[in-house]
């Protein structure tokens, strides 16, 4: 059973305190410039590259100048990938060159010729259906509602040789993502725009069979990577701790400025506010920048392997990812958390919005690096955002996600919602929900339909992941909660 709150959870919430750090952090905010560093002097951060490690290093080297108590660079191995050709070319019924992007940790493709053929999902049930017709040919499937390393296995398990994800919004751009969470791909895989699908799906109608060569090139091999963590030690409850956290990486073809540079400095923004007047906060605090969550979240993996034994004293875990104007907070099937939340929506200082911020007790899905928290029975948060410019989310994974894509007042105002979370939950008098047992996840599984798509990914149960990620990696556990 979870704990009950008193009524005096929200003496601390309203606390002196609470309105220092955030009129510290609106005052005198420094995440717009940092934001210009991640991105526009540092620029793609794909794990594995200079931009990932010069990011570490500004991220440890910042979280020290603020003020945090301890700042640690923790290393993880993962399976890294870069890109080192692409091509993709009609051969029949003409000649044309199209662009491609290969997708992380997609298998090598040399001159593969194939027919192609259309999918509207490429999902379980559709791909059932038309299995006989797939054998031996290229798929091309939507960018939504199916994500690419779910149609990868799926594809590939009914013969089909390649698998082409065309981008769902035009622009003609091709975007960037894995085909699979830290494993080589079954099949090649890469993306093509919005208009040449548009454009080979016209040429089949007119031509009828059309036949493509896909070349990929590919370096995947094992690497290091690391996640940055910077500690503050709690005043009176010295081993619980609120959790917040974002991932620092990016694709190899863009900047990532909205996924998830927005992220990064609302982090750090709030570690420099509440490390202003951290001798307040009853419980610890830290804030761990995340990296390789682009190729299978991989770095949130690495930490809940590697700190397991601490996890029965996280209160929250609070991630941030894809920033904009904030307009609800969200946990993940944990109600205990409700009425804290519910303090901070009410007193969220967000521009436009004058009534209080939404709650929702639902599903924040599982592609983010709050599962692996959640994975293991811990509460977790998020804030919901929306964007101001329609078309920024649209950018993401792509080289349109620049700078100046983002909304930048929504930057302070994340970073000052995340601060008042962690003042309402690390100075709470009690915890305000348990540690979850894995019975009571299955039921939460059963509840938001991961299942399938989690038994697609091989990402459950969560020691099976961690066996997989990890096997033969000096850990403290890779035991279930």
């Amino acid at each position: 059973m979870e704990c009950q709150i008193f009524h005096c959870g929200t003496r601390y919430m309203n606390s002196e305190i609470d309105q220092r750090v955030v009129n510290e952090i609106f005052s005198a905010s420094q995440a717009w410039e940092n934001m210009q560093v991640l991105t526009d002097d540092i620029g793609s951060r794909l794990a594995g590259s200079c931009g990932e490690v010069a990011a570490r290093d500004f991220i440890a080297e910042t979280l020290d100048l603020y003020g945090v108590d301890e700042v640690n660079v923790e290393p993880f191995p993962h399976l890294g990938w870069e890109c080192k050709g692409e091509e993709l070319r009609v051969v029949d019924p003409v000649h044309r060159d199209i662009l491609c992007c290969c997708a992380g940790l997609s298998p090598a493709a040399d001159r593969l010729e194939a027919e192609l053929i259309f999918l509207k999902k490429c999902d379980l049930e559709e791909v059932e259906a038309r299995r006989e017709e797939l054998r031996g040919k290229i798929v091309v499937a939507p960018y939504h509602p199916v994500p690419r390393q779910v149609k990868m296995p799926i594809a590939a398990a009914a013969g089909a040789v390649a698998l082409l994800e065309a981008r769902s919004v035009a622009g003609g751009l091709q975007p960037a993502r894995t085909c699979a969470f830290n494993r080589i791909g079954d099949i090649p895989t890469a993306s093509i725009s919005r208009e040449d699908s548009d454009y080979l799906q016209r040429l089949a109608k007119r031509k009828g069979s059309v036949r493509l060569r896909l070349s990929l090139e590919s370096v995947i091999e094992w690497q290091t990577s690391w996640n940055v963590v910077g500690l503050i030690r709690g005043r009176e409850i010295e081993q619980e701790y609120v959790a917040l956290g974002g991932h620092y990486d990016s694709w190899h073809v863009g900047s990532g400025a909205v996924d998830n540079g927005t992220g990064v400095v609302a982090v750090l923004e709030a570690a420099r506010g509440l490390a202003q007047h951290k001798e307040h906060l009853r419980r610890g605090v830290r804030f761990i920048f995340f990296g390789v969550e682009e190729l299978g979240l991989v770095g949130s993996w690495a930490y809940v392997h590697q700190h397991v034994n601490e996890l029965d004293h996280a209160v929250l875990m609070i991630n941030n990812d894809v920033g904009g104007r904030p307009i609800r907070l969200i946990s993940a099937g944990f109600e205990g958390v409700r009425p804290l939340l519910s303090g901070v929506a009410q007193r969220a200082r967000v521009d436009g919005i004058e009534s209080p911020l939404d709650v929702e007790v639902g599903n924040p899905g599982w592609a983010s690096d709050h599962f692996p928290f959640w994975a293991h029975g811990v509460p977790t948060a998020a804030i919901g955002c929306d964007q101001v410019d329609p078309n920024a989310g649209r950018y993401v994974h792509t080289p349109a996600d620049t700078a100046d894509k983002v909304y930048v007042a929504g930057l302070t105002e994340c970073a000052a919602i995340n601060a008042q979370l962690v003042c309402a939950f690390a100075n709470a008098p009690l915890r305000p929900a348990p540690r979850k047992r894995r019975e009571e996840m299955e039921l939460l599984l059963d509840k938001f339909a991961w299942r399938q798509t989690l038994d697609t990914l091989s990402a459950w149960p969560p020691e099976a992941l961690l066996a997989r990620y990890f096997n033969g990696v000096p850990g403290r556990s890779v035991d279930s909660a």
